[in-house]
């Protein structure tokens, strides 16, 4: 007993998987990352169609399996209607596997679980009466099988075949019941003797149900016509009738054999004769136009694409076209309000142009659709009715009947007590006669026929017609047909209580509805009931979802059928491979198991199979395979990890077909049976299917060795003991041919547990009265053998070769033990390594000394930032490619795919097969920076050196996967970023937020940012993104550096390295700016941005309030003036608190410069106007202002590059003027500095506003009141939004951008109110993405959603990827919008929440739930740069952004602070 965690997805691909558990365990409901933290809606439906109740723990719901079948989960998010795209309902299935048992209780003995099957099929009426069965089935019982499979036990039917049942509840005469009760008393009577038999035998027993059909001769059901299909319920089933009536009449024209034998002549014959009824059909087709105008049409307001595409309205009454067939003639029908919107679309508005149009269209569709559909049909119909005869009467393989012993073809229809002459008067659109056509059920491997109302299968004659069963109909549920129902429900119940499992006959041509209610009132019965089903849609996905509505333990899947060794390998790996060799452990940590009990991640899985090496109703082996092959498929049969299965028959070498509706005569028992055949052989083969599903050899790996050699092996998951069952088929008469093979692998010692081989060709002397096979037939079987005729074992140290010589159609097992230095690297992988405690805590002790810097090393790392430092770069895998990392987490993102999957045959994984170098490149790379993990994985991993090849995958992702969750544990140690209340309901993704705080902070090399006199090189510096902005001058920039560190610094409680980069960046302060980039040291950098020094003026405000004594750290000036050279060693010595100062100063005076360097060799793009810099203040307005509109001063800096489209060096958002978030930034830090020097900090309390000539003083209360009384005022659009900039010479102050957002969150005292409550719900209708926030609103005339810098077209706006900033979805900016939305949610100065926590919760949850998806997807673990607009990828963008994460960490410190601490 266990617990399964299964885990709920948004993906409608889930409830198309197979996810299988043991009854008995518990299952536990986990959620994918981007459903963690929303509310959903959990139902679950067990196997007898009740709800059932959860225990639920945090975001947890567990219930148990208590019985077999499935357990349908339905789920659906809980959020407001108006949320779009978050209604869906999505469905998962847990499959519990039966045990069979003869009681509720599962410890009762004896029981059988699924994999231990061993079931052999037996046609009821070939038994005798149930005194005989004991005796028959103790052959089978000799033979090994614990399971015995009898056809229906029910009165058959005229034709006697094996399934064309009289009557469900009467049960055959031939069992002999000799009960004077009737049926219940015959039920009680076979009761008892199955109870009897299972006691005396051990066997268990299944039995087909029947639920599709029932004999023609039937006469209950005639009282029902509403249950069995008929022309009047049915009427689409009329054109199939009046075709079906038209080939008897057809047959009663021939005379003689003569005139089938000619196909050619037949055909043309045939066709000529069903001439009539194609004009019939014609008729049908054709549409009444008068009638179409006089319907009711219908209300669309709108066209499918479908129909869209369709370029002429001919082509849309051809798509429209549906028929009515209870017409006669004109039943073609169309809806022609579609017709109508469709013309209208094209501005045809005028009605009689429209109905005159429609006309003409109508009557192009008689004169020429119709007919030809009509004659596609007769065409197809033609062709299969030729078919059909040359396969009867012709076809060597078929069973040549003789012409006028049987139809010329099987009836579709039947009609009781009623000649051929009198058939021709029915009317068929009258109820009462159209009720006397009943239709015959049948099989096709296609389209399934459970909904007779929408196939055409019938009448285009592509069934398989059983013309002695008429089909059932159920209808839609049980008030369609209540008598069949119930009628149903009563065999089946019956049934359950005499079986142990069932096989359902004609499974996949059941209405899934029937099938899920009859088995849900069977398991009521039975709770372990077993269903195997023979089920053959020819699609998997069809296959699982009916095995998921059903619950069906087992698919039938018949070795027989493959036509070479190549297909039975692929059938064998396929349905005989429940786990590959080598498999990972998905067994969860210790402190993630549920009531102490161990926690397994469930995997999907391919369909449970039912192998079998010959069904029951398909024809002999021997047709198509020769005698040894008999041997070989069921030694592959058996070497497979599923249940098994055989036809009584096929181990006794019957040489031909028990047919299941012509052969009468009885099986032999063990008083008569003489000949063993292959028995005993089957016997030691299902005798060792047994010993390795009780020994826990669970692993399978299929090879085909040669053209001829199958070998399969079977894996121990902890010995690594292997068992190799090697079979040599046989596809050609060449008896007495062998072959040579030898297989090299490791071990040490090697056990022959079976050897058997068949000789000769046998006789064969059929029996009146008896089912007898070959005679003389040799079989020979060694069990243990001492020595071994089959295989020689060569060994050198701790290698085997083995040298198999193998005859035709032989199996040899071979047990190969591994080698002493194996077992003892296993030993300590399974003692130690998997020991979660003891491993876990030296792992703890190893890692307690490793810094943040440390661990950005041992688990991060891009190719640039390795090879800057003069590593290799990453691990490139061959036939993989590089990895995202250097790093552990590189590793583990392609590990932890290859897992979902259990995907043995990565690239990885032959990687790691084919050598340790992963590890040993793991390990270097650590011992090089002298880092101890690396020396203590060095032991580690020596001492695994010698577990087997296939093993490594898994030994290598339990170790690493195990320093990982250390790494994670110190992380927690240095950086207690969260509180328990935060851990509960966002931890895993906060974390995965804050590793990037991990992920961007290292010491590289080339970074430049600038070395103090005191610092030592390299210093660390965090990376814009990777790996775009990785290395060199692209790693530091002034501004993305300042927006992310209160995020990924502060929020994280990383204040010292806040602190250096702070004082870092303070040191290059020239012209009252800090740069953007820098490179050399901070020696030549860019002072083209505007903004970079605001964001950094709020990081030092937001540091002041953790580490006050920031204002007062030394600064070494590069600059000791805006026009002197860096100084070699800075005599300008001041405080950041003197920095800040000068930047107000600075601002107030006003700035203007040109660039350094300017030219096209500092910028190739950028127009010579751009490189002049201005900045100051406005001093009407106190906003701080700046820029040209030559230049780009803030983040959306994108300048045109082609020349082209004519947009070189033009550039695309200038926002020049009052930019809105600085004018906010610029009023937080002087409202700040105000409030400083009233509490005796600050140093400076007025400025000095320069405006050409003139100069005042301003103390900084007043300048900061002047931005607050103008701010509102001059910012505010009356279309509901802050305007992006005042005073642009660009013309771009009215553009709707997110930009508004950040204002908000910086100074919201700046708002009115009511504003800022419209704006914000404007931004989210219109700017609000999946992940990020469009940058400019759809609608705008510059609006360009797709950016694409290889876009080399004429487009201005989009050539280079000029639409950068016009339209794409920025990620960092979601976080400032939520933190907007949270302060409108909570309402500071009342101190209230406006809603409820919980609507609240959800609304941001919901939001978050694509980032939770990518974080978890993306294999550079963070959140991208910016989407294309609807939140599509877009290729050019940096894969995890520094602001991307850390802007929504400062929403998630705010949250928690502000919203789940604060009082309801």
């Amino acid at each position: 007993m266990g617990v399964q965690i299964l885990e709920l997805s948004p993906d409608p691909q889930q409830s198309k998987k197979i996810f299988r558990a043991p009854t008995g365990d518990f299952v536990c409901l986990d959620r994918s990352p981007e459903l963690r933290g929303i509310l959903l809606d959990i139902t679950c439906v067990n196997p007898v169609g009740e709800q059932i109740p959860f225990k639920c723990e945090k975001e947890k719901a567990m219930f148990t399996l208590k019985s077999a079948g499935p357990y349908k989960v339905t789920w659906k998010m809980c959020v407001k209607p108006s949320d779009k795209n978050r209604n869906s309902v999505y469905v998962v299935t847990v499959l519990a596997d039966p045990v069979m048992t003869n009681s509720t209780d599962l410890t009762t003995l004896p029981s059988l679980k699924v994999d231990q099957i061993a079931a052999q099929s037996h046609l009821t009426k070939c038994c005798g009466d149930i005194e005989n069965w004991e005796d028959v089935f103790r052959v089978s019982l000799e033979s090994g099988y614990n399971t015995v499979h009898l056809t229906p036990v029910q009165e058959l039917g005229i034709s006697r075949s094996s399934y064309s049942l009289n009557s469900h509840l009467k049960l055959s005469s031939s069992l002999k019941l000799n009960s004077s009760g009737g049926y219940e008393e015959d039920l009680k009577v076979l009761s008892d003797h199955l109870q009897d038999l299972h006691q005396k035998t051990g066997m268990f027993f299944l039995t087909d149900v029947v639920w599709n059909h029932v004999s023609v001769c039937n006469r209950d059901i005639l009282e029902h016509p509403e249950s069995y299909y008929n022309l009047h319920n049915t009427p689409n089933l009329i054109p199939a009738y009046l075709i079906d009536r038209s080939i008897r009449e057809f047959s009663f024209t021939l005379s003689d054999s003569s005139e089938i034998t000619n196909l050619h002549s037949f055909y043309k014959r045939l066709s000529n004769h069903l001439v009539e009824t194609s004009r019939k059909l014609e008729q049908l087709y054709k549409i009444d136009a008068g009638k179409m105008f006089n319907s009711k049409e219908s209300t669309t307001d709108s066209l499918n694409d479908s129909i869209l595409k369709r370029s002429h309205i001919d082509d849309v009454v051809k798509q429209l076209w549906q028929v009515d067939y209870s017409q006669s003639e004109y039943g073609g029908r169309v809806d022609m309000g579609v017709l109508r919107t469709f013309l209208s679309n094209r501005e045809i508005t005028s009605i009689p142009e429209q109905n005159s149009q429609i006309v003409t269209a109508i009557s192009l569709f008689n004169e020429f659709v119709a007919p030809a559909a009509a004659q596609e049909v007769i065409s197809k119909v033609t062709t299969a009715v030729v078919g059909d005869v040359k396969y009867r009467f012709i076809d060597e393989n078929g069973p040549k009947h003789q012409f006028g012993d049987v139809p010329l073809v099987e009836r579709y229809f039947q009609i009781s007590d009623i000649s051929f002459d009198k058939e021709k008067e029915l009317d068929i659109y009258d109820r009462l006669d159209a009720e006397r056509i009943k239709t015959c059920n049948g099989w096709t491997t296609g389209e399934s026929i459970s909904d007779m109302s929408k196939t055409m299968a019938y009448t285009k004659r592509e069934i398989v017609i059983w013309g002695d069963s008429i089909k059932l109909r159920f209808g839609n549920s049980r008030q369609d047909a209540p008598w069949l129902w119930n009628y149903m429900e009563k065999y089946t119940c019956d049934m359950a209580k005499l079986f142990h499992g069932f096989r359902i006959d004609n499974c996949h041509n059941t209405a899934l509805h029937v099938g899920e209610e009859l088995l849900r009132a069977a398991r009521r019965v039975r709770p372990n009931l077993y269903v195997v089903a023979e089920l053959f849609t020819g699609c998997e996905d069809k296959d699982c979802e009916i095995i998921n509505r059903m619950g069906i333990s087992s698919c039938v899947r018949e070795l027989s059928k493959s036509g070479s060794p190549r297909q039975l390998a692929d059938l064998i790996h396929h349905y005989g491979e429940s786990k590959p060799c080598g498999s990972f452990i998905n067994n969860l940590p210790s402190d993630q198991a549920v009531n102490s009990l161990p926690a397994l991640r469930m995997a999907s899985s391919h369909p449970h199979a039912m192998l079998m090496d010959q069904t029951h109703d398909n024809p002999c082996p021997f047709d198509e395979h020769p005698l040894p092959n008999v041997l070989a498929l069921s030694g592959l049969m058996c070497a497979a990890k599923c249940s098994i299965g055989s036809n009584r028959g096929y181990d006794e070498l019957i040489p031909h077909h028990i047919h299941v509706v012509q052969e009468e005569r009885q099986y032999q028992g063990v008083r008569q049976s003489h000949e063993d055949a292959i028995k005993p052989a089957k016997r030691a083969l299902i005798k060792l299917h047994q010993w390795l599903e009780d020994n826990g050899y669970s692993e399978t790996f299929v090879d085909q060795a040669t053209e001829d050699v199958v070998i399969v092996t079977r894996h121990h998951p902890v010995t690594c003991s292997k068992v190799l069952v090697v079979i040599a088929t046989c596809w050609s008469d060449t008896f007495t041919k062998t072959s040579e093979h030898t297989v090299n692998l490791p071990g040490d010692k090697v056990d022959v547990l079976l050897e058997t081989e068949i000789r000769g060709k046998g006789s064969f002397n059929p029996h009146k009265e008896l089912i007898t096979g070959l005679c003389g037939v040799e079989v020979n079987v060694r069990e243990n053998p001492e020595s071994s005729n089959m295989v020689k074992v060569s060994r050198s140290e701790e290698k085997l070769e083995l040298s198999f010589v193998l005859s035709p159609g032989c199996v040899v097992a071979i047990l190969v033990h591994p080698g002493k230095l194996a077992q003892h690297a296993l030993n300590y992988f399974n003692s130690y390594v998997l020991d979660k405690h003891t491993f876990a805590m030296e792992l703890d002790i190893v890692c307690s000394s490793l810094d943040l810097y440390d661990l950005n090393y041992i688990l991060y790392r891009c190719d640039e930032e390795e090879r800057v430092d003069g590593c290799g770069g990453v691990y490139d895998i061959p036939g993989y490619g590089k990895l995202t990392y250097a790093g552990l987490v590189g590793f583990l993102h392609v590990l932890e795919e290859v897992k979902r999957e259990n995907n043995m045959g990565h690239a990885l994984c032959r990687n790691l097969c084919d050598g340790w170098w992963q590890a040993e490149y793991s390990v270097n790379r650590l011992k090089n920076k002298d880092i101890n993990l690396g020396f203590f994985l060095e032991k580690v991993f020596s001492s695994l050196q010698a577990v087997p090849n296939h093993t490594r995958p898994r030994v290598f992702d339990a170790v690493i996967s195990s320093v990982y969750s250390a790494c994670l544990r110190q992380i927690d140690t240095l950086i207690p970023w969260l509180s328990n209340t935060e851990r509960e309901t966002n931890s895993w993704f906060v974390e995965q937020l804050v590793l990037t705080s991990i992920q961007m902070m290292g010491k590289v090399g080339d970074t430049g940012i600038p070395v103090s006199p005191y610092e030592k090189d390299p210093v660390v510096s965090m990376a814009a993104g990777l790996p775009h902005f990785s290395h060199g001058f692209m790693r530091c920039w002034g501004r993305d550096t300042f927006i992310s560190l209160p995020g990924l610094l502060i929020a994280t409680g990383r204040l010292e390295d806040a602190r250096d980069l702070v004082v870092g960046f303070a040191r290059t302060l020239r012209y009252g700016l800090i740069p953007n980039l820098l490179s050399e040291r901070g020696h030549k950098p860019r002072y083209n941005c505007r903004d970079a020094v605001w964001w950094w003026c709020r990081s030092v405000k937001l540091l002041y309030d953790h580490l006050p004594s920031i204002l007062h750290e030394s600064v070494y000036r590069l600059y000791n003036t805006d026009d002197t050279p860096v100084a070699a060693k800075s005599s300008f010595v001041c405080t950041v608190l003197d920095i800040i100062n000068e930047v107000l100063r600075r601002h107030a005076a006003g700035i203007q410069f040109r660039e350094e360097n300017a030219g096209r060799q500092l910028d190739e793009h950028l127009l010579d106007a751009g490189f002049n810099m201005c900045a100051g203040v406005n001093h009407v307005t106190g906003f701080v202002r700046g820029g040209s509109k030559h230049n780009c001063g803030t983040w959306m800096d994108k300048v045109g590059s082609s020349l082209r489209a004519g947009n070189k060096g033009i550039p695309a958002t200038p926002r020049d003027g009052s930019a809105i978030e600085l004018v906010a930034m610029g009023y937080q830090t002087v409202s700040w500095l105000a409030d400083l020097f009233e509490i005796g900090v600050g140093t400076t309390s007025e400025v000095t506003m320069t405006t050409g000539t003139s100069t005042r003083v301003v103390t900084l209360r007043e300048w900061s009141k002047m931005i607050k009384d103008s701010f509102d005022e001059m910012f505010w659009s009356t279309s509901g939004y802050y305007k992006d900039t005042v005073g642009s010479e660009s013309g771009c102050d009215e553009k709707f951008r997110p930009n508004q957002t950040f204002a908000m969150v910086i100074a919201p005292e700046l708002f009115e109110e009511s504003h800022l409550t419209l704006a914000l719900r404007n931004i989210g209708a219109k700017l609000a993405g999946l992940l990020g926030m469009s940058t400019l609103c759809p609608g705008d005339e510059d609006y360009e959603p797709q950016y694409d810098t290889s876009d080399n077209g004429s487009n201005f706006r989009t050539a280079h990827g000029l639409n950068y900033h016009q339209g794409p979805e920025w990620v960092w900016c979601m976080g400032f919008y939520l933190r907007a939305k949270l302060s409108e949610f909570i309402k500071q100065d009342r101190e209230e929440v406006v809603g409820s926590k919980e609507e609240i919760d959800q609304f941001f949850a919901t939001i978050l739930t694509f980032h939770r998806a990518m974080i978890a997807a993306e294999p550079y673990r963070g959140l991208t740069e910016l989407t294309n607009g609807g939140g599509q990828h877009c290729p050019g963008s940096c894969p995890t952004q520094a602001w991307s994460s850390a802007c929504l960490l400062e929403f998630f410190v705010e949250y928690q602070r502000d919203f789940l601490q604060s009082p309801q």
